[in-house]
């Protein structure tokens, strides 16, 4: 059972593919993390739709996350796109652990650990990746000792926290306990945040997607898209538009 959660890869060249990456092999370089980051995030969409429309617990086993994100060319959620992309940077050569969060970003309390991400070492230096967080991210690997995107850790004696620079000050975003965390125990806070009462993604669908040029996503029944500080938004008024807009603008045929 637990097993499935941390198989290889089954494709890497397939992987890459999905991702707009035509090279077979990579080197586990900086440069090379940076670049596979940005091109999950601006093609691969993070959406709830698993929980939302089918009120159904999403499977981490990394058989079956392949055949949904890579097969079927579908999106996920953290436990989802993180766990599927650790998988990918093992597949590469990168050192890689996994790390359980706690979402900090527009809370003034400490909320439970409901996120995944990875930690990844290269030369001894120590950056946090996610392609999996639906709110404000960095686009880049962010290094334990210095900033990306406007991005940058911090430690003290109960947490490490990805803080980002704002207008009114830097915000933390999340905080972690920088040790690894087992693959089998997310299944569990899977389980909790897909099914538990009151589980805010059972509540509105909830699709976002990076461009090269700003985000486009789906809250509810709104699309907006934020293309070079321009806004644009529309209610989906159907179905219809609805599936209609996941497909030509996501990529995702339901």
């Amino acid at each position: 059972m637990y097993s499935v959660m941390k198989e290889p890869l089954p494709d890497l060249a397939a992987y890459l593919h999905r991702i707009g990456i035509e090279e077979e092999t990579l080197e586990p370089t900086k440069e090379n993390l940076d670049r596979l980051i940005h091109a999950q995030l601006t093609h691969v969409p993070f959406e709830d739709i698993t929980v939302y429309r089918d009120r159904a617990c999403p499977d981490l086993a990394i058989p079956a996350l392949f055949d949904k994100i890579v097969t079927r060319r579908r999106g996920g959620y953290c436990f989802e796109l993180n766990g599927l992309f650790y998988a990918l940077l093992q597949a590469v050569g990168y050192e890689v652990y996994p790390v359980a969060c706690r979402i900090r970003y527009g809370f003034d309390m400490i909320r439970p650990l409901s996120h995944r991400a990875s930690i990844v070492v290269i030369g001894g230096r120590k950056f946090f990746a996610d392609v999996g967080y639906g709110g404000p991210s960095a686009r880049h690997a962010v290094p334990f000792d210095g900033e990306a995107d406007g991005f940058f850790v911090a430690e003290d004696d109960i947490f490490t926290t990805v803080f980002r620079h704002e207008e009114d000050g830097d915000k933390p975003v999340i905080s972690f306990d920088d040790r690894p965390f087992l693959p089998m125990d997310f299944i569990p806070l899977n389980y909790q945040i897909a099914m538990g009462p009151g589980s805010y993604f059972q509540m509105m669908l909830l699709v976002n997607l990076s461009t090269d040029t700003g985000s486009k996503s789906i809250t509810g029944d709104v699309y907006k898209c934020h293309d070079n500080g321009q806004v644009t938004e529309r209610k989906l008024e159907s179905d219809e538009e609805l599936l209609r807009t996941l497909k030509d603008e996501f990529g995702i045929c339901l």
